[in-house]
């Protein structure tokens, strides 16, 4: 009626000023997801970085600690303490995302798929890895007192355990984050929404190409990144949740000299 002022959609109430880092919808939170892979006597340290909407942050907690799951047991400080420092750190942050309401439609992407629960996942078998190696101690323990008190034998000298945490583990740092306004940035700076253009020529057809973020504007400009999912199958996720993809640029890191691993993928759309 003429005179009343104009009522705003009751879910633009919601929004809190944070935008998501991946898909730029509100109302988001700040925080951060990690992932931990023990490799014997080597670490790596991952971290997937906010601010997160609810769909997007559910889809990173659930790809980072699925690999952490599964590949966070494998060595002595690894087990102990900062895998479980990991996957705890992950489950609290879970916890402050459930707080949020759905994104507001509209946001320039579109949110992550969070896919099924991670119960429902093969990865959940990983969280059983600690329960059995308890279970083989206690029960081991169990028997050798068991057979002690029978017999009225007491090895003095017998170890007390099998397993042995050695010192000086050499760990490897995580990588620091870049600075917020880099004179140039590369790919692994790219955010969703950016523009890149192909240093070394075209961006599709450049089996290696050298990428760096441009304005939208720049003439340079050759394509716009859509997507920028994580993970070893981070590439298969563009077609799925970018359909508008149709040229994919993976980036792969090498750890201690292994073989090289992808750590994330760009889903670009030419211009």
């Amino acid at each position: 009626m003429p005179g009343q002022p104009a009522q705003m959609p009751p879910q633009f109430s919601q929004a809190n000023g944070v935008y998501c880092r991946y898909c730029g919808a509100t109302p988001a939170i700040d925080l951060d997801f990690r992932a931990h892979r023990g490799m014997i006597v080597l670490m790596q340290f991952r971290k997937l970085p906010g601010p997160f909407c609810r769909e997007c942050g559910l889809a990173s907690f659930r790809q980072m600690t699925g690999d952490s799951l599964v590949q966070g047991w494998w060595g002595p400080f690894s087990a102990l303490l900062a895998n479980p420092f990991t996957l705890l750190s992950n489950l609290i942050n879970r916890a402050r995302l459930a707080q949020l309401p759905p994104p507001i439609p509209g946001a320039p992407s579109l949110p992550m798929d969070p896919g099924r629960p991670l119960w429902q996942r093969p990865v959940i078998i990983g969280a059983f890895i600690p329960i059995l190696v308890i279970a083989f101690i206690a029960f081991g323990s169990s028997n050798s007192g068991s057979s002690a008190n029978r017999n009225n034998y007491h090895y003095l000298d017998a170890p007390t355990s099998t397993y042995h945490v050695v010192p000086n583990v050499p760990v490897i740092p995580s990588i620091p984050a870049l600075p917020t306004t880099p004179a140039t940035r590369d790919a692994k700076a790219a955010k969703v929404g950016d523009c890149v253009w192909d240093k070394n020529g075209d961006i599709s057809k450049d089996d290696h190409p050298k990428l760096e973020v441009v304005p939208c504007g720049d003439s340079r400009a050759q394509a716009t990144v859509l997507g920028k999912p994580t993970g070893p199958i981070a590439d298969t996720q563009c077609d799925s949740q970018y359909p508008a993809t149709d040229v994919i640029i993976t980036h792969k890191t090498s750890i201690g000299g292994g073989p090289e691993i992808e750590d994330f993928a760009l889903c670009l759309q030419t211009k």
